[in-house]
């Protein structure tokens, strides 16, 4: 059963098609979809919205990614923000120490810092690149 949009917060899924419209506007689709998700006045969707962008740029930029899906799922005390992408990139996601001349490399800083940690990478079955992250509900 799916919850009426009068029932936020929910849980949520959506896919966005790179190659049907311009891919630098999904991480603000993604922002865009966790409100209709959450609600404007969620506690936590600041949070959400900035890890969902930081993840999903990530997954264009890296992984030439084709698709991208957003996954948003309730679970004991957390919501599980989990984006997947096709896999097409041989690199695993890691935090690393950009140089202070460098405009990018801060994505996953910001998403370890917002989640306290709690976020990690794996291959679904399919071979499919995804990445998770946890934050208290």
């Amino acid at each position: 059963m799916r919850a009426a949009v009068s029932d936020l917060p929910y849980a949520g899924i959506k896919v966005w098609a790179t190659s049907e419209m311009e891919s630098h506007r999904i991480p603000s689709l993604a922002r865009r979809e966790l409100v209709k998700w959450m609600g404007p006045n969620h506690p936590t969707l600041p949070d959400l919205q900035e890890i969902a962008s930081e993840l999903v740029t990530n997954a264009i930029i890296h992984a030439s990614a084709i698709w991208v899906r957003m996954d948003l799922i309730p679970e004991s005390g957390f919501w599980r923000l989990t984006i997947t992408d096709p896999g097409n990139s041989g690199e695993t996601p890691r935090v690393r120490q950009p140089r202070p001349n460098e405009a990018g490399g801060r994505g996953l800083l910001v998403v370890d810092a917002l989640t306290n940690g709690q976020w990690d990478t794996h291959r679904s079955l399919a071979g499919e690149r995804v990445v998770w992250a946890l934050l208290p509900r």
